[in-house]
């Protein structure tokens, strides 16, 4: 029986959200900030009107109201089942399904980016299980969720892209991906390249209908930020940071540059003594490519960048998403591995796996026993990572 590439998609993205939901049974969490927030809108609010003393980055924005800080996607993510189960509930959950599902989509855009099946299968894989989005979605805090959403709306736009599809549908997915997390908008410039590139139409063209599509959710972030802080100024971020330790040079700083890229390349875990391989996950992070040692294939990708414009575009995207992370005053702590990764993974895993089967312009058709072991330690260290720490508190 044969078997296209869209219901294979639909099939790995139903598996991986069951697998998540069944890694994270019985777990909710206290950071239920977007749950919250979906009850709220529930009850045709934009605003809570409690602050409990462990939700300490909920912020006054009127009398006897307090904003969420952060972009809205992941609570409307949460509509559905905040009516049926409490808020903390609500919040891991849709987190779970968003994360898993990518893993779908992820397959389906690495087809359309002109990987065999064998490869784009080990990319959703690698993806699902060898990566912090498996943590990172199935604990589900307020942090995790916007990550969570954030992957499955770009992938989708990576997707449209690397088929050639509609430039304006490009816009609005990276926009939606957007309202999750802010920094990956920054990638639109190389999406709607990518487009262009496939679809064979002139760039401007492309980035015009890009940036058309994504204005309706520039739109309604404005419209928000004006509701909560009576300014179109995201001025959550601003008052966050305000007196704190990590943010003396304001939110963004070519001074945090040294801190993200220690963490990306050599935070270590702790070795502990009578710990299970003497590894525990430091809530600090770790090194990126400790978490995933299948994304060492990304500089075998980076070497294609001159003679493959696909590839080279790719980089781009997942640099620019990369960015403003890279600015960033704090590197992501509390996290396994180095979650701001996420904002670049669907380009990440798409120059690995082309480090490993891309040669001279042709595709291998399976991957290397190399990039099969490290496909395989990638998913043991982040399925002994999520298991060690959700159910062990080994951050605790």
């Amino acid at each position: 029986m044969h078997f296209g590439d869209r219901a294979i998609a639909l099939a790995i993205g139903a598996i991986c959200a069951l697998a998540y939901l069944a890694a994270g049974a019985g777990l909710a969490t206290d950071y239920d900030y977007y749950g919250r927030l979906a009850d709220a809108i529930l009850h045709g609010r934009w605003f809570l009107e409690e602050a409990p003393s462990w939700l300490n980055e909920l912020l006054p924005c009127g009398d006897g109201r307090f904003c969420v800080a952060y972009p809205p996607l992941p609570a409307i993510l949460a509509l559905p089942f905040a009516a049926f189960v409490p808020t903390a509930v609500a919040q891991v959950v849709a987190s779970r399904i968003a994360g898993g599902a990518s893993a779908g989509v992820l397959y389906h855009a690495l087809r359309g980016f002109g990987a065999p099946r064998a490869y784009a299968l080990a990319g959703a894989a690698v993806s699902a299980f060898g990566t912090t989005l498996l943590f990172t979605s199935v604990d589900g805090r307020a942090w995790y969720a916007a990550h969570s959403g954030a992957m499955l709306f770009l992938t989708a736009s990576f997707d449209v892209a690397a088929r050639g599809g509609a430039p304006v549908l490009v816009g609005a997915l990276c926009g939606l991906a957007t309202l999750a997390r802010l920094p990956v908008a920054a990638a639109f410039p190389a999406l709607a390249y990518l487009a262009a590139l496939r679809s064979r139409t002139g760039y401007p063209r492309a980035l015009a209908l890009v940036v058309a599509g994504g204005l309706p959710f520039a739109a309604i972030y404005v419209g928000y930020d004006l509701l909560r802080w009576g300014t179109p100024l995201d001025d959550g971020y601003a008052r966050l940071t305000e007196g704190d330790v990590f943010f003396n040079h304001g939110l963004f700083s070519p001074v945090y540059l040294p801190r993200q890229l220690y963490a990306i390349f050599l935070e270590p875990p702790d070795l502990v003594g009578g710990t299970p391989f003497f590894l525990r996950p430091r809530f600090i992070g770790m090194s990126l490519f400790l978490t995933t040692p299948a994304l060492l294939w990304i500089f075998a990708g980076l070497r294609l960048v001159r003679r493959d414009a696909a590839i080279a575009t790719t980089a781009a995207a997942g640099l620019l998403a990369l960015l403003p992370d890279l600015f960033h005053g704090t590197v992501g702590f509390q996290q396994f591995g180095y979650r701001f990764s996420i904002d670049a993974q669907p380009f990440l895993i798409a120059l690995a796996i082309a480090g490993d089967g891309l040669r001279r312009g042709v595709w291998r058709r399976w991957p290397s026993i190399l990039f099969l072991v490290a496909m395989v330690l990638s998913c043991a260290v982040n399925i002994y990572a999520t298991i060690a720490i959700t159910r062990f508190d080994y951050w605790q």
